[in-house]
């Protein structure tokens, strides 16, 4: 016989459920019900190929949020424009356990930490897989542009990432390579390598030997004539009696050498001697000197004596028996005498 089903136990495990969907919506949908979530939008140039829904958004390599929606234009956007738009979902609870205020979030918060240098750049959870996610971190005085300044959703600059970097280096090296013609330059190399291949084969190697051959013959005939050899000998000789000559000559000559260089020092000291004789001599006679003044007076003196002497010497003459009756008797004898010659002359 079938056994019926318990209702109330049915009624029990799906109330049990109901009740288990609520509160797991309450736990997990809190940043929902509390409000709406801050978001941001990126313009990537790279290429977004690895980047899914739900990537993680991290601050450097701490997850604050997730992408919420990949684009592929906005209104914003310019029709040269071709970077693919991201929107990113931050998480409330999240930024304030990692201690990061929500109003870094906003458009007037946000515009501050660009101006410090906020930047978004893609970055490889693994080599291998090829996934992505959004980093965020500080470039202070990397440019940046943005599109929107007029949006409802906060602009956050991007900046290329390494792989993005990488491969652009790559495509320019590549670029570069494909403009070099190879062909050319292996043409001019086959040209090249041509004329060397026919300059050799016009080289006469066995005729530059044979004239190799017969000019060391040669070397080895006259290294053997017995003339080179005596007058090999003869130079030897010749060479030898220079040297024994030019040894005698030094011999000779030093001497002689020693004795004019003692000659000059006595020269130059018998010089120095009379450069300083010389100029005491100066020095003496230098006008206005107390030797030059009284040098002056005692040859005014001599002078005045040599006068002296000689009006004594022409008196005496004139008169000699001053010697014996001496100058004064004299002047007297010849007072009456000489008296009347001014009235004679009146």
């Amino acid at each position: 016989m079938r056994r019926k089903a318990n209702k109330s136990l049915i009624g029990a495990f799906v109330a049990g459920g109901i009740l288990l969907f609520i509160a797991a919506f309450i736990l997990l949908g809190a940043g929902s019900l509390s409000g709406a979530k801050p978001t941001a939008i990126s313009y990537f140039q790279d290429s977004v190929s690895g980047l899914d829904i739900g990537a993680p958004v991290k601050f450097r390599g701490v997850t604050i949020g997730k992408v919420s929606q990949v684009l592929l234009r906005t209104a914003a956007q310019a029709p040269s424009d071709y970077s693919v738009p991201v929107v990113m979902e931050f998480t409330p609870d999240l930024l304030t356990r990692r201690g990061l205020d929500q109003a870094l979030l906003d458009k007037t918060g946000l515009r501050g930490s660009i101006e410090k240098g906020l930047r978004a750049k893609l970055q490889q959870q693994s080599v291998i897989t090829g996934v992505l996610y959004v980093e965020l971190d500080y470039f202070p005085d990397s440019e940046y542009k943005l599109r929107d300044l007029r949006g409802d959703t906060a602009e956050i600059p991007t900046l290329p990432s390494n792989l993005g970097a990488l491969t652009k280096a790559v495509s320019q090296t590549l670029n570069q390579l494909s403009k070099v013609d190879f062909i050319a330059i292996t043409q001019k190399v086959d040209s090249i390598l041509g004329r060397i291949d026919k300059g050799a084969s016009e080289i006469e190697f066995q005729k530059i030997n044979n004239n190799l051959v017969a000019a060391s013959d040669n070397i080895v005939k006259i290294t053997g004539d017995p003339a080179i050899a005596r007058a090999i000998s003869d130079f030897s000789a010749a060479m030898r009696s220079v040297d024994e000559l030019v040894k005698r000559f030094n011999a000779k000559v030093d001497p002689v050498a020693d004795d004019l260089q003692s000659m000059a020092a006595a020269g130059r000291k018998a010089l120095e001697r009379l450069n300083e004789t010389a100029e005491n001599v100066r020095g003496l006679t230098k006008p206005g000197s107390p030797t030059r003044r009284e040098l002056d007076t005692a040859l005014a003196d001599v002078s005045e004596a040599a006068t002296a002497i000689r009006s004594l010497a022409d008196f005496i003459e004139r008169n000699p028996e001053t010697i014996i009756q001496g100058r004064g008797q004299k002047k007297i004898n010849e007072t009456p005498a000489e008296s009347p010659k001014p009235e004679e002359s009146k």
